[in-house]
């Protein structure tokens, strides 16, 4: 009898650990981000979507928070002490352009959700595939998408401490890539770029005010690139109609009109065409604004301007200007 009962003792506590087994092998069902509600306050669901911005973490005080966007909805992800603690030693943090799918608690506070991870192991996560684009195709990109671009440096600041803002063109086209300073153990250290400098740059799509920009998540992401050839526009061709578009355009110094903010210069080219660069402050760091002579040929791009009837074309920086023999 007693080694029938204990037969049974341990049939039943197989059981139930050969149940707690089969629970976890079988994945909870998804949760839409809009299905949550306020009824939901502490249940514990399983969520997936994209990371479209860099989190917030400080490993002083064992936080971190990232937000995940579905199709129909935004959370908050959180994260404390010892489950972050080794989130960070098996290197499982999220970055832009991540594809997250968490499971925890969830908590309801004002219709505004947010969920707890009670486990490192609740977070998988995998980068989104990289598409190679002209910058240009930027802005038909959707947020939390990869891209991998190349473009030339046009600015370089920072927001704070926290971030660092460089500005992009190829062309026309302009977006804004950011670099996390506040994450350099995740990040790396940001790589040293200057104006005029061509970079490949790949990073998660992201929108602020409207306008599409990379969140770069790594260091690596970001190295140097052969610089991209002007698309020349014969001087001849260059109209009315093109005013505000970004031109580059070859020609032979005609007139040189010094100008306390600047200077004019007159272009000319074999075919007949003409125009006038309109260039302001930037003139004064061209390295041969001091050497350059009528009869000198120059190529220069920037944003075309009706001034007052007549077509001007205004660079931007000193490295839109480049001297040709």
């Amino acid at each position: 009898m007693r080694l029938l009962k204990g037969s049974v003792l341990v049939l039943a506590i197989a059981g139930v650990i050969a149940l707690v087994l089969a629970s976890r092998a079988i994945a909870r069902p998804l949760t839409a981000i809009s299905a949550i509600s306020p009824a939901m306050n502490f249940a514990y669901v399983r969520v997936a979507g994209a990371v479209i911005d860099y989190p917030s973490l400080s490993l002083a005080d064992g936080y971190m928070s990232f937000e995940v966007q579905d199709a129909s909805g935004l959370i908050r992800v959180t994260a404390y002490r010892a489950v972050l603690d080794k989130l960070v030693a098996i290197g499982r943090i999220p970055m832009p352009g991540s594809r997250v799918t968490v499971e925890g608690t969830l908590r309801v506070r004002e219709d505004e959700p947010s969920l707890t991870l009670n486990a490192a192991e609740a977070l998988a996560l995998d980068a989104a595939p990289v598409q190679v684009i002209a910058l240009s195709a930027l802005g038909a990109m959707r947020p939390g998408d990869r891209a991998a671009t190349i473009a030339q440096v046009r600015r370089v600041r920072d927001a704070g401490s926290g971030l660092r803002i460089i500005s992009l063109r190829a062309g026309s086209a302009e977006a804004d890539l950011l670099i996390p300073l506040n994450l350099r153990n995740i990040f790396g250290e940001s790589p040293a770029v200057s104006v005029g400098d061509w970079i490949s740059v790949t990073g998660a799509v992201a929108e602020y005010r409207g306008k599409r920009e990379l969140l770069a998540n790594s260091a690596q992401e970001i190295v140097a690139a052969p610089p991209m050839e002007y698309d020349l526009r014969p001087l001849a061709a260059i109209n009315k109609n093109m005013t505000g578009q970004w031109v580059a355009v070859r020609g032979i110094v005609n007139k040189l009109r010094p100008m306390k903010t600047g200077i004019l210069l007159d272009l000319k080219d074999n075919a007949g065409g003409a125009i006038t660069v309109a260039m302001f402050d930037a003139w004064f760091n061209v390295p041969f604004s001091r050497t350059l002579r009528v009869g000198d040929g120059i190529v220069a791009q920037g944003t075309l301007v009706d001034y007052y009837g007549q077509l001007e074309l205004q660079p931007e920086q000193s490295v839109d200007l480049i001297q040709y023999q």
